[in-house]
């Protein structure tokens, strides 16, 4: 799924937007002799993100009214020529893809204190500390985990003369008789990732050497083709095409319009990051729990952190830096997350949450390194492939070779 002209304004009036009110009182020629100054550097599409850091760096603002805070956004630019070349930020939020390329040319520095002083392995859940981590070293420390989460609304499936789901096997079967009604099920995910992509992420499951594939990044035609397991993956998509579960028209583009006719009762069944969970809290609303009636999830729910904040080693502000992280990761800066509608990756604070929230913080809390969305672990020159391939499935051209054939592909002209 190619982004769309309307997301790429909405993402860029944002990243304006988070310019220009944290840019503050950087344009006064006198500053006081205490004035902190922290330079931000921001490489994130996904609006999603881009809203949680611009709440944390207003909430930091507020806390701190003399400081200096300048945001520099990638727009358009080569986030690694930017880095390798000035001294661009303090702090930098990146993906998980750009951390591993940064790391590898030797410009981020190991936080690993970061996470000792403020607690960071003791307080978040497992799965958040594991984006952070690359060569067993911590580089950067994840913002904001959204778990990706299967909902029903109740009333609707009574309709349907459909009873409601106890675990991801009955939502299967959901899935199966939508179909044959020619319903479409809206998905809703961050601007990074495509249905196809997410699809492929729920069917991947504890295919554990499929996450080791970061030891190899950007490495050899060779050695990608050693990795196999990749093809489980799209086998996995095939036998739910076979068994009438999914084709291409299960799934749709999701949208707010969408989750107000889901949550009305127009909309049997939707997929959606947990970021819009506020809205679905509703009673007539379900969520799926139980994973462990399919094999390949043994609960690890699919969880997106697209936002990771690392150290440059070229950062001048180092004080400064270090307060900000304090704050951003704090117990009292999470809570005001939580208490927004915001499931954190804070596990101290998430025993606060309550219903639907319990439930979306239960998943995140059971979820490993496994739960990392592979694409994480793939250089972006593969996306495109392996949605495609997802594509094809869908439309019934199986092959058995999608993952050697996608190899050959990426690497053709290298």
């Amino acid at each position: 799924m190619f982004k769309t002209k309307s997301k790429i304004y909405i993402t860029f009036i944002l990243m304006l937007s988070l310019t220009f009110s944290l840019i503050g009182c950087g344009s006064k020629t006198e500053k006081s002799n205490k004035e902190k100054k922290l330079n931000i550097y921001v490489d994130i599409k996904d609006k999603h993100s881009l809203n949680i850091i611009k709440f944390i760096t207003d909430e930091y603002k507020k806390e701190n009214p003399k400081a200096t805070i300048i945001v520099s956004n990638a727009m358009g630019t080569d986030t690694l020529k930017d880095i390798s070349k000035e001294k661009v930020g303090d702090i930098i939020f990146v993906s998980r893809n750009k951390m591993i390329e940064l790391q590898s040319k030797g410009l981020l520095a190991d936080v690993s204190a970061y996470y000792e002083k403020n607690k960071i392995n003791e307080k978040y859940c497992n799965v958040m500390n594991s984006y952070g981590r690359y060569s067993d070293k911590y580089y950067g420390i994840g913002v904001i985990p959204y778990t990706i989460e299967v909902l029903y609304n109740k009333e609707a499936l009574k309709k349907l003369n459909v009873k409601e789901p106890i675990n991801i096997k009955e939502g299967e079967d959901i899935l199966i008789k939508l179909n044959k009604e020619s319903i479409k099920v809206p998905v809703i995910l961050t601007d990074d990732i495509d249905i196809n992509n997410a699809l492929a992420s729920l069917m991947i499951g504890n295919e554990k050497n499929v996450y080791n594939v970061d030891n190899i990044y950007n490495s050899s035609k060779e050695a990608y083709k050693e990795k196999k397991e990749f093809q489980s993956m799209f086998d996995s998509i095939q036998t739910l095409y076979k068994n009438g579960v999914v084709n291409k028209n299960t799934f749709e583009i999701g949208n707010e319009n969408a989750i107000k006719k889901f949550v009305n009762g127009d909309i049997p069944m939707i997929i959606s990051i947990s970021y819009y969970y506020k809205e679905f809290n509703q009673n007539n609303v379900g969520l799926i729990e139980d994973y462990s009636s399919i094999a390949s999830f043994k609960d690890n729910v699919p969880v997106i952190v697209n936002a990771l904040l690392c150290k440059p080693i070229n950062g001048e502000n180092e004080e400064e830096a270090n307060d900000f992280i304090k704050f951003a990761f704090s117990d009292t800066t999470q809570k005001k997350l939580l208490e927004k509608g915001f499931i954190t990756g804070n596990s101290k604070v998430n025993e606060e949450a309550k219903g639907m929230a319990s439930s979306i913080a239960k998943h995140l809390s059971n979820s490993n390194e496994n739960g990392i969305i592979f694409l994480y672990n793939l250089p972006e020159k593969f996306y495109a492939g392996i949605s495609s391939r997802i594509e094809k499935i869908l439309s019934g051209q199986y092959k058995g070779d999608e993952w050697n054939t996608l190899v050959d592909e990426v690497f053709k002209y290298e």
